[in-house]
Formats: structure tokens, C-alpha cells, sequence
């Protein structure tokens, strides 16, 4: 009984942990391809990443359809603030989908399709198969001209249309909706700098000025900051399916053999 109790415990995908599935039903369909505890400082370019799980070896390329980020804020004493958005997959391999840095050598800045979105912080536009949606993923440092035209971005502020400089560190993981002109979730500043890192859900107001929370420098305001990447796996036949197939085939095969006689 405990051999069977662990070959189906081993069998069985591990899907998103509960701060996710607590907040958004879709996430319960999906599978935890990392989880990451946000630290107030952090190096992440040149050194590994403290996940506290990394399951993406485990998820082979090409074997997922959508991909979705869960950020959970929270300052002490006040309300648990949390994101989630889906989109379809726009890389096959899962080991670009965490925090980019040098060794997963991620780079994407991209519109991104189908975008899922659900929150609870004000302001921030819900809703299902939004086509607006963009992402900038980088390691490096940038600046605010709107090299990629994302519509409704300036060249003035750092907002949802920047310009990589492919050199240095500061690092940008952010994923916008152009459409409706803000922020979503972002987390900057995590690749070696001795600053706090910035985090923020939605549209910065205030604050360092900027938009995309860039310079905002306030990792350190929050007691609860987790960041989870979660994939939804392509539909596989059950083991029940899969028996009926061979059945068939084997059928098939042996009035192959009669034919021939």
C-alpha cells in the first residue's frame, strides 16, 4: 500500500502551490514550474537563482501551451495584493520562462497573446483573451525610448515601452497591457545592484515617477513578496485511453495477420 501511495504521489504532476490556487481557479489547472521567495537585494545575473522549487527540467520543451505569472505583495498589516496573469506560450522552453539571467540567456520583448488576467488591486484591467498584452524580459539595463512601438508608450518616463541596452545588470521582468496603457506586474532591479529591488502590481503612481516601477527601490516595504511561473501542460491521453488504443491496435494487427493467411 505505501509502494502504490508513492508511485501515485510520483505520477501525478505537481501543480501551482496554494498562494496561487487560492486566489485564481485557473491556476489549479496548471503545473509550478518555479517559485521564488522576492529578497530585498538581489544578484541574480551571474549567480544562481534561490528558487525554492525549479521544476523546469522536469517539463520538457514544447510540452506546455500557456504560461502564467503569480505576484503576491503584502506590507505589514495590510491586505495580501496579487496578480495573475496566462498567456499563450511564447518560448517552448520552460528554462526561459523564470527570471532571466546570463545562464538562461532569456530575452523577450514581445506583444503576447491571449492574456488571462486576474487581481484584486484596484485599477488594474481584468478580463479574459485580452490581445494587448506585452512582456519585457531582460537581464540588462535600459533606458525609456520606445524602441519597440509599443502603442500608447513614451520616450519620456519608464513605462511599457523601453529600450534594452544589452549591457550591465539592472535586470526588468514585466508584463503590460498596452491596450488598456499600464502595468500589470513588474520586478526590476534584481540583477546586482546593492539597491532594493523594485516590485510593484499595476501602474506606479507617484513614487519614483515611473510607470513601470523602475527606480522604485521598495522591495523592502513588503513582508510578503512570492513570485510563482506556472505552465498548462498539453492534453494527454489518460492511462485508460491508452490501453484502449493498444487494444485496438493489437486488433488491428491481428486481422492484419488472418488477411495475409
Amino acid at each position: 500500500m505505501k509502494r502504490l501511495s508513492l508511485l501515485l504521489a510520483l505520477a501525478m504532476p505537481l501543480l501551482a502551490q496554494a498562494s496561487a490556487i487560492s486566489q485564481v481557479a485557473e491556476a489549479s489547472k496548471y503545473t509550478l514550474a518555479y517559485s521564488l521567495a522576492v529578497p530585498n537585494v538581489a544578484s541574480f545575473n551571474f549567480n544562481s537563482i534561490p528558487y525554492t522549487v525549479d521544476n523546469h527540467a522536469s517539463i520538457a520543451n514544447g510540452s506546455f501551451s500557456r504560461i502564467a505569472y503569480y505576484l503576491e505583495l503584502q506590507r505589514a498589516g495590510g491586505q495580501l495584493m496579487y496578480a495573475y496573469v496566462s498567456m499563450d506560450a511564447f518560448t517552448n522552453d520552460a528554462g526561459k520562462i523564470g527570471v532571466p539571467n546570463a545562464a538562461s540567456g532569456a530575452f523577450f520583448q514581445q506583444n503576447v497573446s491571449n492574456m488571462n488576467v486576474f487581481s484584486n488591486v484596484a485599477g488594474i484591467t481584468t478580463g479574459t483573451g485580452i490581445g494587448t498584452g506585452n512582456i519585457e524580459f531582460w537581464q540588462y539595463n535600459y533606458g525609456t525610448a520606445n524602441s519597440a512601438n509599443v502603442p500608447g508608450a513614451t520616450n519620456n518616463n519608464y513605462d511599457f515601452g523601453d529600450r534594452s541596452d544589452f549591457a550591465n545588470n539592472y535586470g526588468s521582468m514585466q508584463i503590460h497591457n498596452y491596450g488598456a496603457g499600464q502595468s500589470i506586474l513588474d520586478y526590476n532591479n534584481w540583477g546586482g545592484s546593492s539597491n532594493y529591488s523594485d516590485i510593484g502590481l499595476g501602474t506606479q503612481v507617484g513614487g519614483s515617477g515611473n510607470p513601470d516601477w523602475t527606480f522604485a527601490y521598495n522591495a523592502g516595504q513588503f513582508t510578503v513578496k512570492n513570485l510563482e511561473v506556472l505552465v498548462l501542460r498539453n492534453s494527454v491521453p489518460e492511462p485508460g485511453s491508452l490501453a484502449l488504443l493498444g487494444l485496438g491496435l493489437f486488433g488491428l494487427a491481428a486481422m492484419r495477420r488472418k488477411s495475409v493467411r
